[in-house]
């Protein structure tokens, strides 16, 4: 074979690899690397996206009245969405990630990143996270950097976040249930609060209403309408309790068979807030089975989960709320009397 063909063969092979690495790296990937992941000013951040590998996402949106809206239908959980604006504040690189270890970090974030996209008032994002796995030693998480209209960074970084230690990459996931606020009630002053119906079911005589008509006047009353003795100090706390209750965890463990017949069965309480301007939230509890040691003599066995029940909430939504929260609420009319 003559120089020339050798010459010309060998112009072919290296062309060939240009054009193969040129693809392969994508059309928006630098020839170097960014590293200003910050977001200095998260009051303009108005929209969050995450979308996960797996083709689960969640599209967080500021409302007007400074809440977020989950999937455009949800209420988010205003401490997680803090939380990401905490970190896009103070998130710092660690270290650049070693030459040596780069392909192969590269290669397990293409299989398992989340894409997080940061906007700040336009229709394009002002920064798109690409968020991998943890480092080995749990201090660091690597993370890519893409600004839209300039690139995507050529290199991965290993970031943390000022004043914490550990992982970032376990905040930017796509689970709706997670995200979802947990709220039942919420009453920032309690004089929102206009009256409450308590029912335990079979019990007329444990169950009650109390009326709010005008702050600091509460009255106690039974079903039917029939005034019942008083203590002021006793009921104004009991309406103080409906400031804040949350619910645990949306009911999952459950298939579709179980949670009808559970949905089915008449709850064990009901109960009915009205809001001072007119709007009624009506909740159904029902008892948890006991599950602790069902070898101990039934004697000793609790009648009911001591620690859990289960509820349905905005008419539809079946989770578990912790009787430590809920029990005041739920209390017979006895511990209300004088």
């Amino acid at each position: 074979m003559n120089r020339r063909l050798l010459l010309f063969l060998l112009l072919v092979a290296l062309g060939a690899t240009a054009w193969y690495l040129a693809g392969s790296r994508g059309s928006t990937t630098l020839d170097r690397p960014l590293s200003d992941f910050m977001v200095a000013d998260t009051s303009q951040v108005d929209r969050i996206f995450i979308a996960e590998h797996n083709g689960k996402w969640v599209d967080l949106r500021r409302r007007p009245d400074g809440s977020w809206s989950l999937n455009d239908i949800y209420k988010a959980k205003k401490h997680e969405v803090d939380l990401l604006l905490r970190t896009f504040l103070r998130v710092e690189v660690k270290a650049p990630v070693p030459k040596s270890a780069e392909e192969n970090v590269l290669r397990v974030m293409s299989a398992s990143a989340s894409k997080v996209e940061i906007y700040t008032g336009g229709k394009k994002p002002e920064k798109v996270w690409i968020v991998g796995h943890g480092t080995k030693d749990h201090f660091g998480t690597y993370m890519l950097l893409e600004k839209p209209g300039i690139g995507r960074s050529s290199s991965p970084f290993i970031m943390g976040m000022s004043r914490f230690t550990g992982v970032l990459n376990t905040r930017f996931h796509a689970d709706l249930d997670t995200w979802r606020d947990t709220e039942v009630y919420a009453f920032d002053d309690v004089y929102e609060v206009a009256a409450v119906e308590m029912t335990l079911t079979g019990e007329p005589d444990a169950s009650y209403r109390v009326e709010h008509p005008a702050p600091g006047v509460v009255r106690l009353l039974a079903p039917d309408g029939r005034a019942l003795p008083t203590d002021t100090l006793l009921v104004k706390g009991y309406l103080l309790a409906f400031e804040q209750l949350n619910y645990e965890y949306i009911e999952r463990n459950l298939d579709r068979r179980q949670r009808d017949s559970l949905i089915a069965t008449p709850p064990s309480h009901v109960l009915a807030i009205t809001a001072r301007d007119g709007g009624t939230k009506r909740i159904k509890f029902w008892w948890k089975p006991y599950e602790g040691d069902l070898t101990a003599p039934e004697a000793v066995q609790a009648e009911h989960d001591k620690v859990r029940m289960q509820a349905l909430v905005q008419d539809t939504l079946l989770v578990t709320v912790q009787r430590q929260m809920f029990d005041v609420v739920l209390q017979p009319r006895e511990f209300l009397l004088p």
